[in-house]
């Protein structure tokens, strides 16, 4: 594969496809496994990504073609395989498609893309970012003035509504999960790199010889924050679920992409719960068309038409509720097709970048994209709490992916495409508010004209939207199909005396407060802090939202209290997050690691403002003195005063009150 298809197209829309899994079910499929090296490989030389048209043939196929199962799609018949026998990926594909006994209906390698280092781009050349404002120096000012959100008519758009309730899933490098931008917009999400639930971007280690420290000279580091944040601009009351599915060279494939487009489907895998996005966005392509994505994407935005070419015996039913996807259409600058943007799915919707002088930018694909929107210098946040400004269709996507948002959120049984009338779906909506320009995309995208006419009702006016945005706020998730139905009862018992609905209302808010999993998960947080800095500067708490937010999203990675095991995975979440604060650099500064036992453990108990027994203090202070893994220990001893019954009886009044006052932030 020529290395020039993929130089300017992944320097700011990633080029693609996601991960190789190598595991096998229910396991997620990883990112890498190491077979792709930098990136610039066409395909992982050992892999293919198969799809039956019967499930019972699988063990015939697989042995009669020497493969061996990584990973199933689902339910479905589409597998991930390695190739045994030494044949390149590319061969066996061919000779699975061309199978006589007519069992394969698409075969294809397991398609790779490069990153832009590995492209042969540096990040401080070409069309990278450049460094702006700490954020609480002038950032979020550079933020909120950029020339973006006046073409885009937001402030028009947000009269309307600014995507409450909504869901947007993210997949990229992951996230800066403690960014002040995104704190209490992002919810649960999972990495597919190193499979676990925690999607932070990881620093890109430098190649041997680079000793450039600036992470932009290495590798695509910022990019999923910066389009989160893009997000987040557009739709500032939606919420964004992270998925990490490119590694830190910005290096995955195809498998992985669509298990995370699975995930963000149903992320807790029982369809009767309401937990998928609403919108997915993929600030990536790639040069490859895949028929088995091209099924998937079709699957999960319900095109019919795509449906209808599925040959399966037993086809999986269309999900419950169907996805918009958001592409970025790639930057080449020419009119070549890039995928998935180009799949043209109903319900997808390929976007290409304008500048501010509603200009096509030059290097943005041309002519095929459904609309264009703004990305050439727009300002986003990028890790460590700063801001960056960066141009490509990776930015342009992301805020067209906020505009279907505030458009699912204003017209909620508008189905994402198959539409046979004008504005009579998502993406018809979306094309037909742009604004014409008369250029090779004819379309830019114009999110007030997207909303005319639509009232301003507030979006929790009904009992499900006001039960499911409690869930969101203070759970970090979407509801379990239990508790959503149970709390949604509470209310409608009420019939129609408006008095008991709004008393009931008030009783299920602070009913969230006061269930095991927030008082295990946010009030756990709030005393940490408490008893490890006391209140914050000339204030009557112990913690900022910026910190609250994402320290209490950690705690609950994973966590649905009554589920099978949640007991042991909220001991886990609490001992791994009582660690890691413990080594945060604003903790040893004010805790050195050379103060006594004595001097710690009196310091923590002074801050929490609470008296010791004499006995509960000396056990504490033999804990630290006897110790022989220190950090570990200055661990345990915080968590244990945090979890000090006087302390939780003190700051439960106040803690309530900030917690509803974050709550509703």
């Amino acid at each position: 594969m020529p290395h020039k298809l993929f130089r300017r197209l992944c320097l700011l829309a990633l080029v693609a496809p996601l991960s190789v899994a190598g595991l096998r079910a229910p396991r997620i499929a990883r990112a890498s496994n190491g077979s792709v090296g930098d990136g610039q490989d066409a395909y992982v030389t050992n892999e293919v990504n198969i799809k039956l048209f019967r499930a019972a043939d699988l063990q015939a196929v697989a042995q009669q073609y020497n493969l061996q199962l990584l990973d199933q799609f689902g339910s479905r018949p589409i597998y991930h395989l390695r190739v045994t026998d030494g044949v390149d990926a590319q061969q066996k594909a061919a000779a699975l498609q061309a199978d006589s006994a007519r069992r394969v209906q698409f075969a294809e390698p397991n398609y790779t893309s490069g990153s832009p280092e590995g492209s042969g781009f540096s990040w401080s050349v070409g069309f990278s970012w450049s460094v702006g404002f700490s954020w609480s120096v002038g950032g979020q000012a550079q933020y909120a003035s950029q020339w973006a959100p006046t073409t885009l008519r937001l402030s028009e758009a947000h009269k309307v509504s600014k995507g409450a309730g909504e869901i947007v899933a993210v997949l990229d490098t992951g996230v800066d999960r403690r960014h002040p931008l995104l704190a209490g917009r992002l919810l649960r999400g999972h990495d597919f790199v190193d499979d676990d639930d925690d999607p932070s971007e990881v620093r890109p280690a430098c190649a041997p010889g680079i000793t450039d420290t600036d992470p932009r000279a290495c590798g695509p580091y910022g990019h999923g924050t910066v389009v989160a944040g893009l997000v987040a601009l557009a739709a500032p009351e939606a919420k964004i679920m992270p998925l990490r599915v490119l590694d830190p060279q910005g290096v995955g494939n195809n498998w992985v992409l669509m298990e995370a487009i699975r995930y963000a489907l149903d992320p807790d895998g029982d369809p009767s719960t309401d937990d998928g996005a609403d919108v997915i966005n993929l600030s990536l392509a790639s040069v490859h068309k895949s028929d088995i994505l091209r099924n998937i994407i079709g699957h999960a935005c319900d095109d019919k038409s795509i449906e209808a070419e599925d040959d399966e015996p037993n086809p999986e039913p269309p999900p419950a509720h169907p996805v918009v996807v958001v592409v970025a259409a790639g930057n080449e600058g020419t009119e070549q097709l890039m995928y998935p943007a180009a799949e043209n799915a109903a319900g997808e919707i390929s976007v290409g970048a304008s500048d501010q002088n509603d200009l096509l930018w030059a290097h943005s694909e041309q002519k095929w994209p459904d609309v264009m929107a703004p990305g050439v210098g727009v300002t986003s946040s990028v890790p460590d709490k700063g801001t960056g400004t960066w141009t490509g269709t990776s930015m342009a996507s992301p805020l067209v992916a906020g505009e279907a948002a505030l458009v699912r959120a204003t017209f909620p049984n508008l189905p994402p495409g198959n539409s046979t009338e004008s504005n009579s779906s998502v993406k018809d909506v979306i094309r037909g508010s742009s604004v014409r320009t008369k250029q090779s995309i004819d379309r830019r995208v114009d999110a007030a004209a997207a909303l005319a006419g639509a009232g301003t009702a507030s979006p929790i006016d009904s009992t499900p939207d006001y039960v499911r945005q409690n869930y969101l706020d203070f759970l970090n998730r979407a509801p379990d199909s239990s508790g959503f139905a149970f709390w949604q009862n509470e209310i409608n018992s009420c019939g129609a005396d408006a008095s008991c609905v709004a008393a009931k209302r008030v009783n299920v808010s602070a009913a969230f407060f006061l269930s095991i999993e927030f008082q295990n998960t946010g009030y756990f947080v709030y005393r940490m802090h408490k008893a490890a800095f006391g209140n914050l500067a000339d204030k009557p708490v112990p913690v900022a939202y910026e910190e609250f937010m994402p320290d209490t999203q950690r705690i609950g990675e994973g966590l649905v209290v009554g589920q099978t095991g949640w007991e042991q995975k909220l001991e886990d979440n609490k001992n791994a997050f009582a660690l890691d604060f413990v080594g945060r650099p604003e903790f040893t500064s004010a805790m050195p690691a050379d103060m006594t036992p004595d001097a710690f453990v009196d310091k923590l108990f002074s801050n929490a403002g609470i008296t010791p027994t004499q006995s509960e203090r000396d056990a504490l202070v033999a804990e630290l003195a006897t110790a022989s893994n220190p950090a570990q220990a200055r661990a345990d001893v915080l968590r244990k005063i945090a979890e000090n019954p006087s302390l939780v009886r003190q700051e439960f009044n106040r803690a309530f009150v900030l917690m509803q006052y974050f709550g509703y932030l």
